[in-house]
């Protein structure tokens, strides 16, 4: 028994090692399996169905996956950057080839956002050259074949990735849920505990909810809707989890395949996980502002499309920074825009045009839940609104609470009042929607009688729309007017207006569209006084006009009432008026509305325009029917007028036009070219057409009186009329000359004292010349203790009691805030025009601004332009300011400066469309900018110039088919400008002269003008708190402040020093760039003790008024200014220039104009460098010296060539705003100016040379530094043939490099290194080591490892490049055409050729950006193999692959790494690391067979040995 028990275990023994191996064994095939997986999963990408680039470019439509490899990126159409450092990350280029360079075979690839982190070439410089697989759309891209719209993208080393299916009931996120498309990849299926926090509670079973982990694709929302049936119990802050059916919901029933549905949850659960979360940062809102969809969602784009941009943000919380209103309030809706960008026209009341090219995706609607929130076009909330963005009713919403919005800031307005009307020869006819008019409606019905009779000033004809029956909507079967037309016309006639009587032609019932009951139709008003209805029988309904023997048949009649065109819709009615003798046919129509069209932001892309088709039938029959009219008779004269309900670039209306009639509204202004308001779109749907005769000098306005309005501001109607003038055989009387006299001032800069002879210089001349106008250029503002004291309204009084008609600004009206400025436009008496300043969005000023041209203008509002009567005739008068004034001023952020010509151009055309032929542009632009002007914009006759402070003492004549005489008075109210012209009948300038009338004593002490008493003692009065002013303390010094005047003409002085750091301190506020100022010593003129400063001293030290100027000189220029400074040196002189940014050395010995021997100047990083002369560099002074003062010819000859821009803040403000910021000072002499004689040392130096180490003594370093910014030069270091050496310099040598620019040059005969100061400003000291390596096969010149360390630190990639200079053996070269510098590859093992090598006289030079080895080849080769035999490929600092880094580094820092070797193989921070992952791979196989192998081989053994004990 006991044998047969042993012999079972026996057994057992034997299975338990079997299975234990087995088990082994089952456990190492796994890794195996594990192993070999992921290898045929890479090798399965050659395997993908893919085409060639080759193939996407023949055939590119439809949907493909492309391979090919990475070129370079797209720059423009068939434009191709090869080489880094590249742009952007927005695309790459793909080719066959990874050397392709023909555009025809390369193929530009859009990449998405979610793969820019992996694929974009701005991160990703290294991927050139890499094969990839791209799946994605095929199409055009930059105008040429290319792939967009790209799911997916791996390279061709990488497994394909394998898209995950939604699975139903997983706990997935929001931006999941949300995907990256239009429609949810989760639509109809279950998810489960969907976590957000509560953002928004729409009603009891509506709330929004947000994620607080959000993922990092922009293009994913991380917000939805949840539905909960029965209620939800949610407030905004709870975080909760959500389980349910995903949804794509139309929220408003009716709209059910048109417009977009929102994504959301259809909850079956809600649990609340936490409570009082914080809410989300909002997303700031950045649509754009061009497209809406260009692709019919064929591409989620949302950088391009707004309607994709929205819904990568639908349900999230958003922002929107004082975003401006561009509709009135509707149903609690108010439209709005975020931005406004340049490349736009706004309306003048701040809102978007509907364009042919733009719907503007930036609107969106605000949705307030308040029906009786007042809100129109212009206004602006003056803080930052936050809701909630979705969608509903055909348009992006963002819910907010009205509780929580910031002030709503109202755009002042007045109502515009035509400047049209008729009279002889003139007819007035209006075109006006009046929305459903019904008598009953009496408030209504005063408020249309007032527009017509003040605002449209009583039209000849008034052509109607919507005009009811008697009673209104009321569906009696009633279809006559006639009760309401008269109590219309009993209202205009209340309201002042003449004794209309009417016509029309009453509809079948409801026949015409409309309110039903109501009977819209059209008719027309008309002033029997002036026109009369042609005797004729008036039409039926249904009977059809024609035109014969000259006449309507019917009159009036409607155009072929029973054509289908016109069913359910308006039939035109067409009427024959009478004006003096004249027919005129006035046709009257209301086209079909666009009900049944998509709506821009809908489900169909491109909208469909389905009403647009009867439009064009209806255009086409009232064509046909003028087209009759001009065929019996072609001078007949047709208006066709209405509301066309569609715009002035539309199918419809450019089929009515044909080629025979015209459109006024294209006259119109761009940004006054809308009669009408949807959704915050500003859009034309009224119009007047005419026949092309009576359409040469026809002139017509749209008067916005309602469609930018709600009723609570005067709206009457939904529609703004449209009035034309049409001007028969008007001609001038002859020999109509008209007189003029302008006087004008500019750049008074507050001058007070100048008043009272300006007083009884203008008082004479309005004695003499009875038609005349005083007008100001602008920069009333700063240049005296006047305006310190007073800010302007000193002046302004002096202004008002003068009677100026007009000012424009200059741009020093905003050196201080805009609420000083508006307290000098308030209390103006006279009102300002500004053509190219936007004030709209400025909350202190945009409620002075109108948009419309003063008619005169009333004092204290601002105009684009106004028009003054002067005995009759009218004058236009517009202001125009610099664009530089963000520049040199402080104009608000939300006042905008927009292009002077431009606006300029626009705002002529809009005077002579008013009928204005006499035009003054007051303009602070400045001379040569005024003579641009003059050039380029027809229908100027005077230019009222500033600016510049320019001397024309008879003006100046640009000759044109209509001359313009610029004129300016120079500054400072020194002269009166006078100019005398004469207008032909014509209104061009026939007959002109200018003069300037002095204001200042000559040089015998007399004045021409005497001061006015009553003016001096006003004067004295503002003076008073002067003298108080001057006493004030101003800061603190803690040094005497010498300004002797044998010191300040002579020598550098702390004094002028602090003068003119505060010089280029204020200057810097303006140009930045600036580093340089020159003050003259003769303009210093006292010292200041230690201890309280005083205003009056500082205007002491300072007292002649010199404005700051900044003036472009190039270096040449600035060292010829300081060898003028010291010429007369020893003896004292005035122009010696004291200077801020500048060091200079001068010799005393050396004769004028030969003294100056070192320049250098401060760089804006505060180092100093050798000046470079041809350099254009910006440098601080004072007007006295820019233009010439003290012998400056240099300085005068660049004010001469408009290199000098006057910021005119007078000198001793810029001194005293410099003493208050940097309150106490304490300057000091600093060897910015020193007198001593120029060295002659040599720039070359031979270094001590011990164990090959070579250094330099500080003496001789020093030298050698001064020799070199003597010279200009590098600092040379002779290696004295030494070809393995290490050369040192200490820290401070160092920095006397950096310090004064100075390259460092090191040469030992075979190699010269030529390393830029740039390189070295990390500081520290300078190792260098220089390596001869064993020969290389093939070389011309010896093979070199170079190193560099500072400050202990190897640097492995330079900031600048450094020029090597090689010498080469000339016997082994044959072509000196083929020589390349190579560097060594140590990861490929192979020399790579440096691009931009140069060969001259023996010497082989190129730049590199990093060190390692170096030799010189006779060939141009990009890469040679290295010989096996090299001992030169091993250590070595080398950059990776076949690709020269040296291009993909420029302009950053260096590289550095740490590093305590000073040897020869500094560590490389630069190579490539293998691939690390399929080293491992192989690693771990070659383990795991040894594992085993090795395993197997014990088993056995142990199995064998087992089997033997059992027996």
């Amino acid at each position: 028994m006991d044998r047969g028990l042993h012999s079972i275990k026996g057994g057992e023994t034997v299975v338990r090692v079997k299975n234990r191996f087995l088990i082994i064994f089952a456990m190492i095939f796994a890794l195996l399996v594990n192993y070999c997986i992921p290898l045929a999963q890479i090798a399965s990408a050659a395997d993908v169905n893919a085409i060639s680039v080759e193939e996407a470019i023949s055939n590119n439509t439809g949907t493909a996956t492309v391979t090919g490899y990475i070129v370079g990126h797209t720059t423009a159409p068939n434009k191709y950057d090869f080489d880094a450092p590249f742009s952007e990350d927005t695309n790459i280029a793909i080719a066959d080839s990874p050397t392709e360079r023909d555009p025809a075979k390369i193929m530009p690839v859009k990449v998405k956002t979610e793969f820019r982190g992996k694929f974009g070439l701005h991160n990703n410089p290294n991927i050139v050259g890499k094969q990839v697989y791209i799946t994605g759309e095929l199409g055009e891209y930059f105008s040429v074949p290319a792939i967009k719209g790209i799911s997916s993208i791996w390279f061709a080393d990488e497994a394909p990735p394998v898209e995950e299916e939604p699975v139903e009931g997983k706990v997935v996120t929001i931006s999941q849920i949300q995907g990256e498309t239009h429609k949810s990849p989760y639509k109809d299926k279950l998810v489960k505990d969907v976590e957000g926090v509560v953002t928004y509670v729409a009603d009891n079973n509506n709330f929004y909810m947000q994620s607080t982990t959000p993922d990092s694709n922009t293009n994913t929302s991380e917000g939805l809707l949840v539905y909960k049936s029965g209620g939800h119990g949610q407030s905004v802050g709870n975080k909760v989890k959500v389980s349910g059916t995903v949804k794509e919901w139309v929220i408003t029933g009716n709209k059910v395949g048109i417009d977009l549905p929102v994504t959301e949850i259809n909850a079956s659960s809600v649990s609340v996980v936490e409570q009082g979360v914080a809410l989300p940062e909002p997303v700031k809102l950045d649509p754009p502002t061009s497209v809406i969809d260009n692709d019919s969602f064929s591409t989620f784009d949302p950088q391009q499309d707004g309607i994709d941009y929205y819904e990568t943000l639908e349900g999230m919380l958003v922002s929107m920074d004082s975003p401006v209103v561009v509709g009135p309030q509707k149903y609690g809706e108010v439209p709005v825009v975020t931005k406004k960008v340049e490349d736009k026209t706004y309306t003048t009341e701040g809102g978007v045009l509907l364009t042919e090219e733009t719907a503007n995706p930036e609107r969106i609607q605000l949705d307030l839940f308040d029906n009786n929130f007042k809100a129109k076009v212009g206004d602006q909330f003056n803080g930052t609104v936050t809701g909630v963005l979705t969608y509903d009713f055909s348009n992006f919403k963002v819910f907010a609470n009205k509780s929580s919005l910031p002030e709503l800031t109202e755009r002042a307005y007045t109502k515009p009042i035509s400047t049209l009307s008729g009279d002889e020869d003139s007819l007035t006819i209006a075109s006006y929607n009046i929305e459903n008019y019904s008598k009953r409606e009496k408030d209504k019905t005063a408020k249309i009688a007032e527009q017509i009779t003040k605002h449209l000033k009583s039209p000849d004809i008034l052509g109607l729309v919507e005009m009811q029956d008697n009673d209104g909507a009321t569906n009696s079967g009633t279809t006559d007017a006639s009760q309401n037309y008269q109590a219309l016309i009993d209202a205009i006639k209340a309201a002042g207006g003449p004794a209309y009587e009417w016509t029309d032609i009453a509809p079948a019932n409801n026949e015409d569209g409309g309110q039903p009951g109501g009977n819209i139709r059209v008719g027309f008003l008309y002033n029997p006084d002036r026109v009369q209805l042609t005797e004729g029988k008036k039409g039926t309904a249904t009977e059809a006009v024609d035109f014969e023997n000259g006449s309507l048949t019917l009159n009036p009649g409607r155009i072929d009432p029973t054509n289908e065109a016109f069913e359910d819709s308006r039939k035109p009615l067409a009427a024959q008026f009478t004006f003096n003798g004249r027919d005129v046919i006035v046709i009257a129509n209301h086209f079909n509305s666009k009900g049944g069209d998509t709506p821009l932001f809908g489900q169909t892309q491109p909208p469909t325009l389905s009403s647009e088709a009867q439009r064009i039938n209806i255009a086409k029959v009232v064509n046909g029917f003028v087209s009759n009219i001009l065929a019996e008779d072609p001078d007949a004269n047709v208006v066709v007028l209405g509301d066309l309900n569609d715009f002035q670039f539309s199918n419809p209306i450019k089929t009515l036009k044909g080629n025979i009639l015209e459109n006024l509204i294209d006259r119109v202004p761009l940004k006054d070219r809308y009669t009408y308001n949807y959704e915050g779109n500003s859009q034309v749907l009224d119009h007047i057409l005419t026949t092309k005769d009576i359409a040469d000098d026809a002139q017509v306005e749209i008067l916005h009186l309602n469609a930018s309005y709600m009723e609570e501001h005067g709206r009457v109607s939904d529609h703004d009329p449209v009035l034309a003038q049409l001007n028969f055989d008007e001609e001038p009387a002859a020999d109509e000359d008209f007189s003029l006299t302008i006087m004008h001032t500019n750049d008074t800069h507050a001058r007070v004292t100048q008043f009272p002879y300006l007083a009884t210089a203008v008082n004479q001349i309005r004695a003499d010349h009875p038609n005349n106008l005083l007008l100001h250029a602008g920069d009333v503002f700063s240049g005296t203790l006047f305006f310190n004291v007073h800010l302007g309204l000193a002046d302004l009084y002096f202004l008002n009691e003068l009677k100026y008609d007009a000012m424009t600004f200059g741009n020093h009206e905003f050196d201080k805030d805009s609420q000083t400025l508006a307290n000098f436009v308030n209390e103006a008496k006279f009102p300002f025009v500004s053509a190219n300043i936007d004030f709209t969005n400025d909350p202190i000023l945009g409620k002075y601004a109108f948009n419309e041209p003063g008619q005169p203008g009333d004092g204290g509002n601002i105009y684009p332009a106004i028009i003054k009567e002067i005995n009759g005739e009218q004058v236009g008068i517009f202001g125009l300011t610099t664009e530089d004034t963000p520049n040199i001023a402080s104009p608000s952020k939300n006042i905008v400066f927009e292009n002077a010509v431009e606006e300029a151009e626009n705002t002529v055309s809009l005077l002579e469309e008013k009928g204005i032929d006499k035009i003054i542009a007051l303009s602070h632009l400045g001379y040569d900018e005024d003579k641009q002007l003059a050039e380029a914009v027809d229908g100027i006759d005077v230019i009222v110039g500033g600016h510049s402070h320019t001397v024309l003492p008879e003006g100046e004549v640009i000759e044109k088919d209509e001359p313009t005489v610029i004129v300016q008075t120079g500054e400072y109210l020194n002269n009166l400008g006078k100019l005398d012209v004469t207008f032909d009948e014509n209104g061009v300038i026939k007959d002109q002269s200018a003069e300037l009338l002095s204001l200042t004593a000559d040089s015998n002490g007399v004045r021409q003008f005497a001061a006015d008493p009553a003016f001096q003692e006003k004067v004295d009065e503002f003076n008073t708190p002067i003298e108080e002013l001057l006493q004030e303390v101003v800061g603190n010094t803690t040094v005497p402040l010498d300004g002797e005047r044998a010191n300040v003409r002579t020598k550098e002085t702390n004094l002028g020093n602090l003068i003119t750091d505060g010089m280029v301190w204020k200057m810097q506020q303006f140009f930045p760039e600036t580093t340089i100022a020159l003050q003259n010593g003769g303009g210093i003129r006292a010292s200041i003790d230690q201890g309280e400063i005083t205003m009056g001293e500082v205007r002491t030290v300072l007292p002649f008024d010199n404005a700051l100027v900044a003036i472009k000189l190039t270096g040449k220029e600035i060292w010829e200014a300081l060898e003028h400074s010291v010429s007369a040196y020893p003896s004292q002189s005035g122009g010696f220039l004291h200077v801020s940014g500048l060091k200079f050395k001068f010799d005393p010995d050396k004769p004028a104009g030969e003294k100056v021997w070192s320049v250098k100047v401060k760089t804006t990083e505060g180092n100093f460098k050798p000046i470079e002369l041809d350099q254009m560099y910006t440098v601080a002074t004072n007007s006295f010296t820019a233009q010439g003062g003290d012998g400056f010819d240099s300085l005068r000859q660049a004010y001469l060539d408009g290199r000098m821009i006057n910021i005119d803040i007078p000198d001793y403000e810029v001194f005293n705003d410099y003493l208050v910021a940097h309150n106490p000072v304490s300057p000091s002499v600093e060897g910015r100016i020193v007198a001593a004689k120029e060295p002659s040392g040599e720039n070359k130096v031979n270094p001590t040379i011990n164990n090959g180490v070579a250094t330099v003594d500080d003496a001789t370093f020093k030298n050698a530094i001064e020799a070199a910014v003597v010279a200009n030069s590098a600092l040379e270091i002779n290696l004295n043939g030494k070809e393995n050496i290490k050369i040192q310099l200490t820290a401070d040598q160092v920095a006397q490099l950096t310090e004064n620019g100075v390259p460092l040059v090191l040469a030992n005969g075979s190699v010269s290194i030529r390393i830029p100061s740039s390189i070295l400003e990390a500081g520290g000291e300078l190792v260098v080591i220089v390596n001869k390596l064993a020969d290389t096969k093939g070389t011309v010149s010896p093979v070199y490892e170079l190193i560099i360390q500072l400050g202990g630190k190897s640097v492995t990639q330079f900031s600048e490049p450094v020029t090597l200079t090689f010498t080469v053996d000339k016997n082994k070269v044959t072509k000196p055409d083929k020589l390349n510098v190579y560097y060594y590859n140590e990861h490929t093992k192979a020399w790579v050729k440096l691009p931009g090598a140069t060969y001259q006289d023996g010497k082989v030079t190129v730049t590199t950006n990093h060190f390692t080895k170096f030799t010189v080849f006779e060939n141009d080769a990009e890469i040679i193999a290295s010989d096996s035999s090299d001992n030169n490929g091993n250590g070595g600092s080398n950059p990776p692959g076949g690709k020269n880094p040296d291009n993909t580094n420029s302009g950053t820092k260096n590289t550095v790494t740490d590093h305590s070797n000073t040897g020869n193989n500094p560590i490389n921070t630069t190579n490539k690391l293998p691939d690390t992952s399929t080293n491992y791979r192989n690693i771990l196989l070659a383990g795991i067979l040894f594992i085993l192998f090795a395993t197997i081989g014990v088993f056995y053994k142990r199995f064998k040995k087992g089997t033997k004990s059992t027996h």
